[in-house]
Order: structure tokens, then C-alpha cells, then sequence
């Protein structure tokens, strides 16, 4: 059975200043409270959760997800520790454009580097900002090749109508001078006419 590591020295709420760092809090899992490396990202969750799924599929991590929590068990993570442990990550939306995410590591036995596992996931979930920034980027590219296919459609859908429009003035441009010419034509039997009574 695993065991929590004590990981973390102090578990009182750090407040995040300016710089947005990973601190260390608590996160609730159930009806208890579990200590947590929290780290707040200026990005919707949707964006936050890409960016932590893409990264675990890079690592060919399999993760399920467990009421609010997404759980890779027995993983090995190299920047945090090179050893097997049960990560536990709560991607949480607080604001429109803000998310919190909560990481809970359990392990067992001798764990690799296990004094320094509350600064390495500090430091992991701070470097997850640049991943976080590239799945929005990726997010806005997107959203802007689906904005640009709609424009182009809109353009080639009027460029159809000008062709079609253009096609229909010059068979009636061709209908005109055939009527002019029939017109003409009337026009030369009518003075004939009256000339025949003059």
C-alpha cells in the first residue's frame, strides 16, 4: 500500500506573488485535505489541460481520470523523479482566464532524490507555463486557420457569384446585339414601307 511522502515542510497556503510560482498548499480529495504543489496559470482550463495531457502523451504516460482528479499511476516523470510514484493532478478553473492546478505525489519504498521531490514538481509545474503558452498559441492557430478556411469559403463563394454574374452579362450582352440586329432590321422594312407610300 502506498504511503504519502512527506514532501512538504510547511502546509500552510503560501500566497503566489507576482512572478508565478508553484507553491505549496493543500487540495481536498473527498472529505479530506491533502497536501499539494499548487501552481496558477493565466489561461483558460481547457488550454491548462491540453498542455498537461499533450505533455503526458509525449512521456507515453497513460492517465484516467477519477472524479476530479487525473491519475498516472506508477509513473516516472524524469524531472521530478526518476523513481515510480502516483501523480495526481486537480486542473481547476477559478476564473474565466485563470486555472489552478493541484499535483499530489504518492510513493512507497526508496524513493530517488526524495528530499528534493517538493522542488523538482515546484520547478515541473513552473516550466509547464511554457507547454501551457504553446497550447494557447497552438489554441489561437486554430481557431485561426477555422476563421481563415470560413473567410476563403465566403470569398471563393462570392468570386462563384461574380463568374456566374459575369457569365449571365455576356449572354445578354450577345442577346443584345442579336435583338439590335433584328431591331435594325425592322427598322429598314419600316422605311421601306413608308417609302413606298411617299
Amino acid at each position: 500500500m502506498f504511503k504519502q511522502l512527506a514532501i512538504f515542510a510547511g502546509l500552510g497556503i503560501i500566497t503566489m506573488n507576482a512572478s508565478a510560482q508553484a507553491f505549496e498548499g493543500k487540495v481536498k480529495n473527498g472529505k479530506t485535505e491533502e497536501p499539494a504543489l499548487v501552481m496558477v496559470y493565466n489561461y483558460p482550463q481547457p488550454i491548462v489541460e491540453n498542455a498537461f495531457v499533450a505533455k503526458f502523451t509525449d512521456n507515453q504516460l497513460t492517465g484516467s481520470l477519477n472524479k476530479d482528479f487525473r491519475l498516472y499511476p506508477n509513473a516516472v516523470i524524469p524531472e521530478i523523479s526518476k523513481s515510480k510514484l502516483d501523480y495526481y493532478f486537480k486542473i481547476d478553473p477559478t476564473a474565466k482566464e485563470k486555472t489552478t492546478v493541484y499535483m499530489v505525489m504518492h510513493g512507497a519504498g526508496d524513493i530517488e532524490g526524495a528530499e528534493l521531490l517538493g522542488s523538482r514538481g515546484k520547478s515541473f509545474l513552473e516550466n509547464m507555463a511554457a507547454e501551457v503558452k504553446r497550447s494557447h498559441n497552438i489554441t489561437n492557430i486554430r481557431k485561426q486557420e477555422t476563421l481563415l478556411v470560413e473567410e476563403e469559403e465566403i470569398l471563393a463563394s462570392l468570386q462563384k457569384e461574380q463568374k456566374e454574374l459575369e457569365e449571365k452579362l455576356a449572354a445578354n450582352k450577345a442577346k443584345q446585339e442579336a435583338q439590335q440586329k433584328i431591331v435594325d432590321s425592322q427598322k429598314m422594312m419600316l422605311n421601306d414601307l413608308k417609302a413606298e407610300i411617299n
